[in-house]
């Protein structure tokens, strides 16, 4: 079966039923400028057509953020041993029934697609020195990548050193950490090995630590669910972390196999 599934109605119905019943955690995904914002929510109750969720907040705002109707945003929940992702469209606000003082809930449409994705593919694992995979990097998003080499637009590079369908670490020169600070975007592609796939993505860069003579980054990818290329990469990245994890543990393998 591949990493990222994507589901029948069928089991889109059995999996926000599943997930409204526990009021299961929940990941509301939103570009906000030129970045991405993830927000914390929670699933609520089904009314109808419409899936109410906890309103959208975060840490740094913690009030209520506007949503109007036909907006389209980005949810992710887990359940059991899979998390599943889709796009939906705002429909509106709704009061919870019968608590005219509670704080209201944000309604979305039913979707009409979701994938899921097995939660083993966001384990962190590492990249072994035979296996070589590259990060190229700039300022701004992936549609930002400069057209050729300039001094006022820089592209800088590193090797992986781990990788999962979250993010990844890299290993860098130290001047790149005078030129990009934590907590900004950057469009990157990644490529893996020589001749191998090759994919796009927006990333935030959380860490920097010092690893010696190179500085170590870690990156987490932004919105890589909510769009077509996005789950095509995301895809890729799955992929890969899947073969790398038979490849450091292929005894589990013959044992799963049997």
């Amino acid at each position: 079966m591949a990493t990222l599934q994507e589901l029948s109605h069928r089991q889109i119905n059995e999996a926000i039923q599943a997930a409204t019943e526990r009021n299961v955690p929940a990941t509301v995904t939103i570009r906000a400028g030129e970045s991405w914002a993830n927000l914390r929510s929670r699933l609520m109750a089904l009314r109808d057509e419409h899936v109410l969720i906890a309103m959208p907040s975060s840490d740094d705002a913690p009030s209520q953020r506007d949503f109007c109707p036909a907006d389209k945003i980005g949810l992710s929940f887990k359940l059991k041993h899979h998390k599943h992702i889709f796009t939906a469209t705002v429909a509106g606000t709704e009061r919870p029934d019968a608590d005219k003082q509670a704080d209201p809930l944000l309604s979305l449409c039913w979707p009409t697609r979701m994938h899921r994705l097995q939660r083993r593919a966001f384990l962190r694992v590492d990249v072994p020195p035979n296996q070589i995979i590259r990060a190229s990097f700039w300022l701004g998003g992936c549609q930002a990548e400069p057209a050729g080499t300039s001094p006022d637009r820089p592209v800088w590079s590193g090797r992986v050193s781990n990788l999962s369908a979250g993010g990844f670490q890299l290993l860098a020169s130290h001047d790149v950490t005078q030129s990009v600070e934590v907590g900004e975007t950057v469009g990157l592609r990644l490529v893996f090995g020589t001749g191998g796939n090759t994919v796009y993505a927006d990333a935030q860069l959380r860490h920097v630590e010092d690893a010696g003579d190179q500085a170590r980054m870690g990156f987490q990818f932004l919105g890589l669910a909510h769009s077509p290329k996005g789950r095509q990469a995301l895809q890729v990245i799955s992929a890969k972390v899947a073969e790398l994890q038979r490849l450091q543990n292929p005894r589990g393998r013959r044992r799963g196999a049997s």
